[in-house]
Order: structure tokens, then C-alpha cells, then sequence
């Protein structure tokens, strides 16, 4: 019986959030649609009059007076939270498949039995903060209850609304508990595989993936390692320190209550515990021991921290980007990026660079990049005559393109953290995005040069513009994105759902390299990597409350301009700061937590947020590019059957072409600002 009622409890997870993103991003599509065919309507309308059709004039006015009194001004409002529901309950769904992502370099070094208990630490913290965001959540929903208050648009009972909180939450700790049981008796964690590339089967032989330091012996293995117990007693310890400050018992002067929030935040995340986790887990010791902020104010963050539509592109954007990579958009982007460049030097990996450019101008994913072209371009390469290793190390670094360009994840992210406009970002990053794809260009055509590798036969007009025609379809996304923003017919999140819808569009009907049966994955694999995402910045608005509240940014910013670093030395800083925490997290994760404390600092040096914005990109590029967690090398290594210590290696020439370009970003702010000033967008 509970078998059968878990399995049930899983399909309705699913069919939930896979659902819910789904119909968000169709009412978004309906919304724009709907604005802007009225009008159209009545011009055809007059136009078909003036021409004699009146059957035409006739369809059009039916159509012009069925949209004019069709009123969705609910829509974006029942969009935020529709998705605000798919964040919460796939965030559970997140905990079941292990997709939430951790710092867990440390504790895979651990001895077997070490790691265990540093594990279940971990998983009963997570089943620990969402069981109390569930108590609360249910005081909150009961006191919303009781005042009656119903949203603005859709007069719809706010109580309902909120309960997302208290049943995504403690459907949350239910599925930590499950994992923490099942771990404890079997050893096993759910994995997801953020770098799985369909179609290619992963290995995970030890010439792969090397096992982790202290698993060699069973002898080694139950021994307790002192770095466990460490990793445990260290988060104990603080929040030891801070209940000490909360009775009275010790006397923390201000500046030691601002260091105990980064060190809880530090040490809780090396234990492995999710990013997400972490950040709640701080705030709420730090709310608890050190702050008389009312609870009910951490209830309402909980909610309002993903409740901007400006959120809502980042699921409509990893939407996009799904159906995109398994969509048949990638193979002809490379086919016509070889008919261009095949016959010079190193002919496949310049195309294998100029179709994640391309590619990157309409994804806005790193990883969905690198999987996208590497699985075809490589195999390709090798076929040709290219050693493996000098392919894998080009689309490894190209692949970060895809947070550099057109539309990315990352910048959303910021431009959410730092009120920048998104627009200005996307844009932003084009003309770095060109000089950064000519660059690695540079070095692939002299190392193949000097190499003598092998070069394509040259393509005729004929075949470069047959190649073209294929892949007009996907290349037509950027007029969709960008120029449906600068236009000013589509906000930023409106293009992500256009853009979604097309990509829909194009894999299932034009190119139909997905079927109809299909999609519901796609649906739900995007649900669960946007829930994640969302779940980070949910906890993240908590985390920059808890500074704003102590007036950290503000006192930093005081700090560094009394250090007299000027501009040049503040990015200086930043950049090593930035190139060490890509070491130990993923990007979203860091921009999370660094932007909302770098950005005023940076704002009173007189440093252009949106030029702050595409250096922060960069060195998240480089963090992708690097172990020991860059998810590019991953994905690459898989395709390749490379481990990732010669991987590491075989990227060098390009991941130093980028450390150079990034000097170039970071002290040339015209590089980034030229574009959004000449389209007026910045």
C-alpha cells in the first residue's frame, strides 16, 4: 500500500510541475498574442474593405471584436503564480531526482564511512529547515485565512495562493527523509546528471571518473576522518555561538555578527548540503539568535522573493533551451558553420566554435551548449583525422558562449539580484561574445596550422546557402528575443515565453526531431532545472534581506572606498574573488550570493552595472571551464570518454585565451556598454 501511494505521490509530483510550466508559458504566448491581434485585426479589417474582400473584412472584425472584449489582465498575475507553485513542489521533486546542486569537494575526499555520516548530516539539515518553513508557511496561510485577502487581478483567496509554501515545503522534508532513510540503509543518493547528453551513454568506469580519495580500502574506509567530523561540529559550533549571543551568555560586537553569517553560510555548504538549503538554514539561525525580525515577514520573503515576472524568463528560457538541444536546431547550425569555414585550417573546430556562437546567441545555457554541438561536432572531428583531446578542449571553452551571449540564465539571475535592466545585459554581452568567439578561432586555426591537421574540402555557394536555409529557423530566435525587446513589443520575460513556444514550435513540426510523446519530458526536465534555480533565488532574497537588514552592503561599500582601491583595483579584487568561488560553485549560486554585495560597492566606485554584469559573466564562463565542478568539462568528458585530470589539460590553450579576454572585459567597460547606448536600451 505505501508503495503504491508513493508511486502515486511521484506521478502527481510530475504531472504537476511539468503541467504548470507548460500552461504558463501557453497563457504568457495567448497574453501577447491577444494584445497585439486586436489591433492587426481592425487594419486588415479596413484594408480588406478598401480592397473589395469582403468576406476577409468580415473574419477580421468578428476576430477584432471577439479579442477586444476578451479581458486577460489576470494573466501574468495567475502566470507568477502558477510558477511559484511549480518552484515549490519541484523543488521536492528536486530532492528526489538530486538535482539540487552542493559543494561537495570535500566530502567526496572523505573516507566511506566518514562521508556517510557527513551525508545524512546534510540530508536531516534539509528535512530540518523545510519541516520549519512548513510550520510557519501553515501559521502564515492560517493568518491569511482569517483576513480574507484576495489577490489584485484575479480576486482569487490569497490563502490558497500562499499554501504553496507549507505543502511544497513539507512535501520537501518528506522527500529528504525518504533519501536520508533509503541512503542509510542502501548507500545510494538519487543522482541526476545535469551533464547527461541524450544520446550518449555515460560511463562511469574509474577511468572516467576517478574514485574519490579514502574509498582505495575497506580497512581505509571505516576509519573517522577528522575533516568529518570537522565539517559536522563547525555548523553546530556557530549555531552554538549565535544561541550563546541569543541568551545573553556572550556579547557579539557587530562586525563578528556580520562574520558569523558567512561563516555559518561557508561552513553548512562544505558539508554538501545544498546551495539553497544552506542559505535558508543561515538566515533562519541568524533571524532566530541575532535579529527581533518578525517570522511572518520571513513567510512573506518565502513567497515574494520569485514573485517578480521578470523571474518568470528563467523557465521559459531553460524551456527554450531543451527543445532547442534535442531539437535539431544544433546539427544545422554546424552544418552551415562548416560549409562557411570547413576548408581552412582546423576547418571543424572553427565551425565546432562559430555553431556554439550561434547557438549561444538563442540558448542561454552553457551546459546545453556544450552538449548540443560537442556530441555532434566531436565524433565528427575524429573521424577527420582531429586528436580527440583538441576537440574536447574547443568545445569545452566555446561552449561557456552560451552564457555569454544573446540571452543567459546567469545575466537574468544578476539582473534580478541588482535591479539591472535584462534587456541591456542580453545585449551587452554580444559584442564580447564576438571577440571572445574570434579569439578562440585565433588559436585553433595556428595550433592546427602548426599542427597540420586536416582540412575540409571547400563547400560551394550552392551548399552554403542550402545549410543557411536549414537553419534559418533556429537563427530566427535572436529577432524574436532581441529584437522583440528593443522594439518594445515583448518585456524581456514575454520574449522568453515566445521564444519557448517557438522552439516548441520548430523541434516538434518544422524539423520534427522530437515527437509529440516526447515532450512532457522535455517538459518536466526543464520544470525540474528551473524549480532548482528558483528554489536558490528564493532563499537568496532571504539571504540579501538578512544583509540589508543589517546594512551589510552599504557598510562594505563604505569599506572598500575607504581602501582607496579606485575602479581598476575594486575589479581586480572582484575578479580573483569571483575566479576562486567558480572553484567550489556553479554560477547561478555565486552570482546569487556575491552580486547583491559587490554591486553597491561597485555602483560607488562609479562602475556601470550592466559592464559589472558581464565581467561577473565571464568569470562564470571561466568556472565552467575548470575542475573541480566546472559542469562544462563534465558534459565534455562524457562525450569524449576523457577523464577529467587529461581534459583539464587539453583545455589550457583556450581556458588562457579567456583569462586574457577577461582583462580585456573587465578594464574596457565601452567593449560591453557600446551596444545597449547606440540601441538606446541602457
Amino acid at each position: 500500500m505505501l508503495r503504491v501511494l508513493n508511486q502515486g505521490l511521484n506521478h502527481l509530483e510530475e504531472w504537476l510541475i511539468a503541467t504548470l510550466i507548460a500552461a504558463a508559458t501557453g497563457l504568457i504566448f495567448i497574453a501577447v498574442v491577444h494584445r497585439y491581434g486586436a489591433g492587426e485585426s481592425i487594419n486588415l479589417s479596413r484594408w480588406a474593405a478598401a480592397h473589395g474582400l469582403t468576406w476577409l473584412a468580415a473574419i477580421s472584425m468578428a476576430v477584432f471584436t471577439f479579442l477586444s472584449e476578451l479581458d486577460l489582465s489576470w494573466a501574468q498575475e495567475l502566470c507568477i503564480y502558477m510558477f511559484i507553485w511549480m518552484a515549490k513542489f519541484g523543488a521536492a521533486y528536486g530532492v528526489r531526482t538530486g538535482i539540487h546542486v552542493g559543494v561537495d569537494l570535500l566530502v567526496n575526499r572523505l573516507p566511506e564511512h566518514s562521508r556517510k555520516h557527513v551525508i545524512l548530516f546534510s540530508l536531516l539539515c534539509g528535512a530540518l529547515f523545510t519541516g520549519m518553513i512548513a510550520a510557519f508557511g501553515a501559521s502564515f496561510v492560517s493568518e491569511m485565512f482569517k483576513t480574507g485577502q484576495q489577490s489584485n487581478d484575479l480576486e482569487a483567496p490569497m490563502w490558497f495562493v500562499y499554501l504553496a509554501i507549507p505543502l511544497g515545503s513539507g512535501l520537501m522534508c518528506f522527500r529528504f527523509l525518504q533519501v536520508s532513510w533509503f541512503y542509510y540503509w542502501t548507500g545510494e543518493l538519487p543522482h541526476h546528471d545535469e551533464t547527461h547528453v541524450e544520446g550518449v551513454e555515460a560511463d562511469g568506469s574509474p577511468a572516467l571518473h576517478p574514485q574519490p580519495a579514502g574509498a582505495a580500502t575497506k580497512a581505509a574506509s571505516r576509519k573517522v576522518s577528522p575533516l568529518g567530523v570537522i565539517l559536522i561540529m563547525a555548523p553546530i559550533l556557530i549555531f552554538a555561538l549565535c544561541l550563546g549571543e541569543k541568551t545573553g551568555f556572550i556579547v557579539l560586537p557587530h562586525w563578528l555578527r556580520a562574520f558569523t553569517v558567512f561563516a555559518l553560510l561557508i561552513a553548512l555548504m562544505l558539508t554538501g548540503i545544498p546551495v539553497s538549503i544552506a542559505l535558508g538554514l543561515t538566515v533562519m539561525t541568524f533571524l532566530f539568535t541575532l535579529t527581533a525580525v518578525p517570522i511572518e515577514a520571513v513567510s512573506m520573503k518565502l513567497f515574494t522573493g520569485i514573485e517578480g515576472f521578470e523571474i518568470m524568463a528563467i523557465p521559459f528560457f531553460i524551456l527554450a533551451g531543451n527543445f532547442l538541444t534535442h531539437g535539431g536546431v544544433a546539427r544545422r547550425m554546424i552544418n552551415f558553420a562548416t560549409s562557411l569555414i570547413g576548408h581552412w585550417h582546423g576547418g571543424l573546430g572553427l565551425a565546432g566554435i562559430v555553431a556554439c556562437a550561434m547557438f549561444a546567441l538563442v540558448c542561454g545555457s552553457s551546459v546545453a551548449t556544450v552538449a548540443a554541438i560537442g556530441a555532434i561536432v566531436l565524433p565528427e572531428m575524429v573521424r577527420h583525422g582531429y586528436p580527440m583531446r583538441f576537440g574536447a578542449g574547443i568545445i569545452t571553452v566555446a561552449g561557456s558562449l552560451g552564457i555569454l551571449m544573446l540571452p543567459s540564465i546567469p545575466k537574468i539571475v544578476y539582473a534580478v539580484s541588482t535591479n539591472t535592466s535584462i534587456g541591456a545585459l542580453f545585449v551587452a554581452g554580444l559584442l564580447p561574445g564576438i571577440m571572445l568567439t574570434t579569439m578562440l578561432c585565433i588559436v585553433t586555426w595556428w595550433l592546427a596550422r602548426s599542427r597540420d591537421y586536416p582540412r575540409l574540402p571547400k563547400a560551394s555557394w550552392g551548399e552554403t546557402v542550402r545549410t543557411f536555409r536549414e537553419s534559418i529557423w533556429g537563427l530566427m530566435l535572436v529577432v524574436i528575443i532581441i529584437g522583440g525587446i528593443y522594439s518594445g513589443l515583448f518585456t524581456a520575460t514575454e520574449a522568453a515565453a515566445m521564444a519557448a513556444v517557438y522552439s516548441f514550435v520548430i523541434a516538434v513540426f518544422v524539423y520534427k526531431a522530437i515527437k509529440f510523446a516526447d515532450v512532457p519530458r522535455v517538459l518536466l526536465r526543464a520544470a525540474n532545472t528551473s524549480a532548482m534555480l528558483l528554489y536558490i533565488v528564493t532563499n537568496a532574497v532571504l539571504f540579501s534581506f538578512v544583509l540589508s537588514n543589517e546594512n551589510l552592503p552599504a557598510t562594505l561599500a563604505d569599506w572598500i572606498a575607504a581602501q582607496n582601491l579606485g575602479w581598476v583595483g575594486f575589479l581586480l579584487v572582484v575578479n580573483v574573488l569571483l575566479l576562486l568561488a567558480g572553484n567550489f560553485m556553479e554560477p547561478n549560486s555565486i552570482i546569487l550570493i556575491m552580486a547583491p554585495i559587490l554591486a553597491p560597492a561597485a555602483k560607488k566606485l562609479g562602475i556601470d552595472l550592466v559592464h559589472f554584469g558581464i565581467v561577473m559573466d565571464v568569470n562564470m564562463e571561466v568556472g565552467l571551464c575548470h575542475p573541480p565542478v566546472g559542469l562544462n568539462l563534465y558534459v565534455a568528458s562524457m562525450i569524449a570518454r576523457m577523464r577529467i585530470t587529461d581534459l583539464a589539460v587539453a583545455v589550457l590553450p583556450w581556458l588562457v585565451t579567456m583569462l586574457g579576454f577577461l582583462v580585456i572585459v573587465t578594464y574596457w567597460p565601452d567593449l560591453t556598454l557600446f551596444l545597449p547606448r547606440l540601441l538606446g536600451m541602457h
